[in-house]
């Protein structure tokens, strides 16, 4: 309800409350429709979900034009940039049984990686209820070298003290695993405040109401301060052009593979 309440007054103080408000509601509307209905909706050749593999005539611009949701799985721009670059790179089965760690879970994203054989699936987080497991990633209750991979998408800047997860990363992957990390990078310098606190001052300066930062590039040496390997990878470098159209990816987004 808190998490609700902080939504609200960002909305409101946004200048798109109304927008917001709409997308909101035809957003849960559609969601509830059985996925039938949906593909019968949406049925058409202009574009491709490599996640659930449909054919759509469109993705959803709800809450925010860069989302692009597909109307069937629900997922993202990233999410279907993160799929493609995991298939590409045989990150799923380069090692098998894979122990997989997903932070704060995303539906279309946990439904493949439980669907694969050889993957042991732990999803975790520290307010969503559908989540395997409530666990604050700066104390991960799992021994040392716990996990082969770690898969965490736009969590760090929603976490105070990042460094101490970074650091945890380290400590649970196994000697030679990896952890893909995306956060929102905007510019060269990471910008934070404690200081700001309130929702729409957060949204204002950090690009949503639950933001503690928003990161530079220069997240990249906080994650090798954690003694993590991080190789950068960018949309352009994952997909053509084509693909890029097709799948409705975001151009210039940065994938963070870090190795132990």
């Amino acid at each position: 309800m808190h998490d609700l309440v902080e939504r609200a007054v960002a909305a409101a103080q946004s200048g798109e409350a109304i927008r917001r408000a709409r997308d909101f509601v035809l957003g849960h509307a559609l969601h509830r429709l059985p996925e039938g209905w949906r593909k019968q909706l949406y049925h058409g050749k202009r574009y491709h979900c490599p996640l659930c593999q449909s054919d759509t005539r469109s993705f959803l611009a709800l809450y925010r034009d860069f989302f692009a949701f597909c109307p069937i799985c629900w997922s993202l721009q990233r999410h279907r940039l993160v799929w493609l670059f995991l298939q590409q790179r045989g990150l799923l089965t380069a090692h098998s049984p894979l122990r997989l760690l997903h932070v704060a879970p995303e539906p279309a994203l946990e439904a493949q990686f439980r669907a694969l054989r050889g993957v042991r699936y732990l999803s975790i987080d520290l307010f969503n209820p559908h989540a395997m497991e409530t666990m604050d990633v700066c104390d991960i209750r799992r021994e040392d070298g716990a996990f082969d991979a770690i898969y965490c998408s736009h969590v760090l800047e929603h976490v105070p003290d990042d460094r101490k997860a970074m650091r945890e990363f380290w400590r649970v992957l196994a000697p030679g695993g990896w952890a893909l990390i995306l956060v929102p990078i905007t510019g060269r310098t990471t910008d934070e405040d404690p200081s700001v606190t309130h929702p729409a001052e957060r949204q204002r300066r950090f690009g949503q109401h639950d933001h503690v930062r928003v990161y530079g590039t220069d997240v990249i040496d906080r994650l090798r301060a954690a003694s993590l390997e991080v190789e950068s990878c960018t949309t352009e470098g994952i997909a053509s052009a084509l693909e890029i159209e097709r799948f409705g990816l975001a151009r210039g987004e940065i994938l963070l593979l870090c190795r132990r």
